[in-house]
Formats: structure tokens, C-alpha cells, sequence
């Protein structure tokens, strides 16, 4: 039987913690300890939202679709998104969504090549990287942009207090700068903490000496967070050899 030694912490906002967790079962070879205490809570903002300008919208994360769908009817306009979940969450409420990149820059690019109608409005939440109004609006595509929804810090739960300042190694995947720092802040400096962050900007996050190793995610986004958790996996033999589940 395989035998897991390093458990695995998820603190990314809900409802994707569970889903990368459940991710995470569905590819390792055996059931590894997982716990999941987000240390980030999304907050819809009380808002109104005026579109009668607007020639299309903005979407960087799939927090942004339920205050969005909240706030009007209308699905005429094109969405542009960040990564495939924002673009299914989108698709599901009923717009036509494309997904433009990974990321920001990946996104603005896209943008600068296609060349959309504009103005533009950015849905975003109160904490965004990136300079994305900013940047297109410089380039001449006008864009603005609007806070539907707060990421509320939390605080980590007892067990992922536990998880981390013990002896036992312990995987963190990180999603975003925020919760890395957030994360890094409410722990000792250093521990047995094998991180799995998103991009270099999240791992910058972290102060030096606090995770044993991190490694990078070739692609920010959750099935290249997956994979890199597996292999980290592999890599530090954290998983005993024998036979797997079937």
C-alpha cells in the first residue's frame, strides 16, 4: 500500500479550495492528509453597476461573476477573462466569455493584439496586481474599473497553525501574493514547508528561509499547481513505493 509522510495544506479562497482539493485526490496515487483553512473570504461589496457605455467587460477571477450576475440582466456584452475558470463561471451565467491568458500580462496582451471595442470595464476585487485599466487605457483601449467584491483576510485555523510549525513536512500550494504573505505572517520563520506558489510574484511573498524549498508552477493556473504538487511528491519521496489504489 502507498503511505503518504507530508500532509498537505490548502488556504485559497472557497469555493476553489475544495475543488483543488478534491483536484489533488483525483491525481495523487493515494489519500494524502489534506487540510483546508482559507485565509482569504470573498465579500461582495453593496455597489451599483451602470453599463449603458460599456462596449465589453473585464474578468480576472471567478469572484467577480455572482456580484456581477447580482447587479444586472444584461449578457450582451463579450467577457474577457483571466484563465478557464473565470471564462466557465461567465459561459454559466449566461455570457460569451473567451479566456485572453493566464494572467494579467498574458491578458493585456491579448488585448493589445485584438483590439476591442472600447470602453472597457474591469469587474475586479478590492486587492488586484497588474495595472490592467491602466495599461490598455495607456494603449488607447479606455478601460475603467469596478470593485464588486472585498478578499477579507482570515485567519488561519488551529489545525493549519499546527500543520505548520510542526515537525512534519507539509506541502503548501499558494494561488496568490496575498495569501502567501498572509499565510507567512501569522507563522514562525522557518519549518518543514515544501510551497508550491503560482508565479515568482507569489513566492516573493514569503520571507527567506520560511518554506525548505518552493517551486514554481510552469502555468498560473490550477492544473499546473496540480501537477507541481504531484511532482514535488515524487521528488521528495513523500509518498512510500508499493502499491497504489486502484
Amino acid at each position: 500500500m502507498t503511505r503518504p509522510k507530508a500532509s498537505i495544506l490548502i488556504t485559497r479562497p472557497q469555493p476553489g479550495a475544495d475543488r483543488f482539493a478534491q483536484e489533488l485526490r483525483d491525481a495523487l496515487p493515494c489519500a494524502v492528509p489534506m487540510h483546508v483553512s482559507p485565509v482569504i473570504r470573498i465579500k461582495p461589496v453593496p455597489e451599483t453597476l451602470a453599463l449603458d457605455a460599456v462596449r465589453g467587460l473585464i474578468v480576472t477571477s471567478e469572484a467577480a461573476i455572482p456580484p456581477l450576475t447580482h447587479l444586472t440582466t444584461r449578457r450582451d456584452l463579450p467577457v474577457f477573462c483571466v484563465g478557464t475558470r473565470a471564462r466557465d463561471a461567465a459561459r454559466a451565467a449566461g455570457f460569451e466569455a473567451e479566456t485572453m491568458g493566464a494572467d494579467a500580462d498574458e491578458l493585456v496582451d491579448a488585448m493589445l493584439r485584438f483590439g476591442p471595442k472600447s470602453p472597457l470595464l474591469h469587474i475586479r476585487g478590492e486587492h488586484a496586481r497588474g495595472n490592467i485599466t491602466g495599461r490598455l487605457s495607456t494603449h488607447g483601449i479606455l478601460t475603467r474599473d469596478i470593485v464588486l467584491y472585498e478578499q477579507v483576510a482570515q485567519c488561519l485555523d488551529t489545525q493549519a497553525i499546527g500543520l505548520l510549525e510542526g515537525t512534519g513536512p507539509v506541502v503548501v500550494p499558494l494561488f496568490s501574493p496575498r495569501s502567501a504573505a498572509l499565510v507567512a505572517e501569522q507563522t514562525s520563520a522557518s519549518g518543514p514547508r515544501y510551497v508550491v506558489a503560482m508565479s515568482w510574484a507569489v513566492a516573493a511573498e514569503l520571507p527567506r528561509g520560511w518554506a525548505k524549498t518552493t517551486v514554481i508552477a510552469s502555468r498560473p493556473d490550477s492544473m499546473a499547481m496540480t501537477q507541481a504538487v504531484t511532482g514535488l511528491f515524487d521528488t521528495y519521496g513523500f509518498l512510500e513505493t508499493g502499491e497504489t489504489r486502484g
